[in-house]
């Protein structure tokens, strides 16, 4: 036998004895303690998942419409989730997650490296925003519009960099409430823009959001990791709305005269939390 003929036999047998411990772990591996695990992970951040999950075929676990929920009521509902190991890139040495959902017609794929410097790959296409309770349990308003978002990140000494990319058709919402200020209504919005993380920290650089007679670009800071629903929040949302759109919400901007910086431009902070946004 060659040499070379070897490395590729143990590399080989390497691999298929790999996967049979994985097997016999998955097998054996109590889901209750792993669904007790996941509650506690996310009791952490004051959340919670329902149902339970289960196992799946392949290594892995899936929900059947799940429903993550703050203590203020639901915030993302799915009609499937699932979650597995990635088989093919333990053939090279990578350990990779893999995440799928789908609501409706949204589709959502993100990978995770848990080794190597492909850290993050992420999908989104067809997720309509009317379907994400968030915007109701946590800004009491009323939201539409069409999602899409793609992007990678690498590792490198252990951080994480790179982009991605933001884009929702014909937004549309209503009656979103801050803390005790409200923002004005707007439909028919385009927007873009793009999520950059350097050395593990993200930062939202220019989110502009264009319609009708208004112009509003958000920017700043990115809570992350595992903590990122409770940690803080450090946004600005720059308002440029023409004399006319103003004229029809004149309480809004009048609650919002604090925040001028300069005749038809406002400046407004965003702080708090994730799950508990206010203006400051």
């Amino acid at each position: 036998m060659t040499p070379r003929r070897g490395l590729l036999r143990g590399a080989g047998l390497l691999a298929a004895g790999g996967c049979l411990f994985l097997a016999c772990f998955y097998l054996f591996l109590p889901t209750r303690q792993v669904n007790e695990l996941i509650s506690l992970l996310l009791a952490d951040q004051g959340l919670s998942l329902s149902p339970e999950a289960h196992k799946t075929l392949l290594p892995g676990l899936a929900w059947r419409q799940p429903v993550l929920s703050s203590d203020q009521g639901p915030l993302l509902r799915f009609d499937r989730l699932a979650v597995r190991l990635q088989l093919l890139p333990l053939l090279t040495g990578r350990a990779v997650i893999g995440l799928t959902s789908a609501q409706g017609a949204g589709r959502l794929e993100l990978k995770y490296g848990i080794n190597g410097t492909d850290a993050l790959e992420l999908a989104a296409h067809d997720i309509q925003l009317s379907d994400i309770p968030f915007f109701k349990t946590v800004l009491g308003a009323t939201s539409g519009g069409n999602l899409w978002s793609e992007g990678r990140l690498s590792r490198k000494a252990g951080r994480l960099s790179g982009t991605m990319k933001l884009e929702v058709k014909q937004l549309a919402f209503s009656g979103v409430k801050l803390g005790s200020f409200p923002l004005p209504d707007a439909a028919n919005l385009r927007c873009q823009g793009i999520v950059r993380v350097t050395d593990g920290r993200a930062r939202l650089e220019s989110f502009t959001l264009q319609g009708d007679g208004i112009y509003m670009r958000l920017s700043g800071d990115l809570p992350g990791g595992a903590h990122a629903a409770t940690s803080p929040l450090n946004l600005t949302l720059e308002i440029m709305p023409k004399p006319e759109f103003m004229d029809r919400q004149k309480l809004v901007f009048l609650l919002l005269a604090k925040f001028a910086a300069s005749p038809g431009v406002y400046k407004v902070p965003i702080r708090g939390t994730l799950l508990k946004p206010v203006i400051m």
